[in-house]
């Protein structure tokens, strides 16, 4: 039994008023507020951030692929088959790329002030969370030595109201600041010895409850954890649309049907973001691979995705 700190971790909520949505622009002192929170903590929220329509849009097609994928034999898990998370793609037709969504404008800022003028989004998908009793193990997207400044958000959408009950993510608050290559066991997340130094010195993490049109960004060195959905037939599906700073020397594109072109090309001079994409004709994005890699291009042979066995003791004679 860990003996946690005499601490209580909380995440900070930044409100988006309605002056603020009439006019898209969030005002200085909350960007402040967000921007101080992100820096501390890699974690915030925006509350009230995205139009509910736009959410329940997507939410129909996205919970009726999600159980299409949920038993196929390609289908991608997080982590662990029991944890009842799996990978899906986001539906990349234009009637799908809504500016709220892919491109907003208040996340958008908030991103702009950490990663530069123009992010890169490289990555377009969501993580979705059927009933179960299992959870992943506290981990960090980036298992590989990373640069020790922020180079990479994860822009977070929940379609509908999340809580502790229908698995919320875990987070775990300033350790982006000191996480390192060798903290974490490769799939196996972060070394259970870290984790109870953690606990004791800065107290436990955090689940918190995020209403439908918050926005959770995070700092992708975070550590962090899928939690179980607890309700009794809930599909909660959460957006996660990743931007990457542009010197950050990744290649990875996002998959779109050439017929979703112009509607891409029109999000990017509205938002001043970059989108990584690759045009091919009309596919199905149900089938599409999940193939990954966020480590970058000219380091990977040096720092490679799957090096953690370097932090590894070597064996005895």
């Amino acid at each position: 039994m860990i003996t946690p700190v005499e601490k209580t971790n909380e995440t900070v909520h930044v409100r988006i008023t309605p002056e603020e949505r009439a006019a898209n622009v969030i005002s200085k002192k909350n960007l402040e507020k967000a921007v101080v929170a992100l820096a501390e903590d890699g974690v915030v929220i925006l509350d009230d951030a995205i139009a509910p329509e736009s959410l329940d849009f997507l939410n129909v097609p996205m919970v009726e692929d999600a159980r299409v994928l949920r038993n196929g034999a390609s289908t991608w898990t997080n982590y662990d088959k029991k944890a009842q998370n799996i990978l899906q793609h986001m539906p990349p037709s234009a009637e799908y790329l809504l500016p709220d969504i892919h491109t907003n404008a208040f996340a958008v800022e908030v991103c702009k002030h950490f990663l530069g003028p123009k992010p890169v989004l490289r990555y377009h998908k969501a993580n979705t969370n059927f009933p179960g009793e299992s959870r992943q193990p506290p981990h960090s997207d980036v298992h590989y030595a990373h640069p020790r400044a922020c180079f990479s958000l994860a822009v977070n959408m929940v379609l509908i109201d999340c809580s502790p009950e229908n698995g919320s993510t875990e987070v775990w608050p300033g350790t982006h600041l000191t996480t390192v290559f060798s903290d974490q066991n490769g799939m196996n997340g972060i070394h259970e010895h870290k984790l109870q130094e953690r606990v004791r010195s800065h107290g436990l993490p955090v689940q918190p409850t995020v209403k439908k049109g918050g926005i959770i960004i995070r700092d992708m060195r975070l550590w962090h954890a899928g939690m179980p959905n607890r309700t009794a037939d809930e599909i909660r599906v959460m957006l996660n649309l990743i931007f990457f700073s542009d010197w950050y020397r990744n290649d990875m594109k996002i998959k779109f049907p050439r017929s979703s072109e112009s509607k891409i090309k029109e999000l990017e001079k509205a938002s001043g973001i970059q989108v990584a994409a690759e045009y091919v004709d009309d596919f199905d994005h149900l089938t599409l691979p999940h193939t990954h890699d966020f480590g970058q291009d000219d380091v990977r042979e040096e720092f490679g995705r799957w090096h953690h066995k370097l932090a590894q003791p070597a064996p005895a004679n």
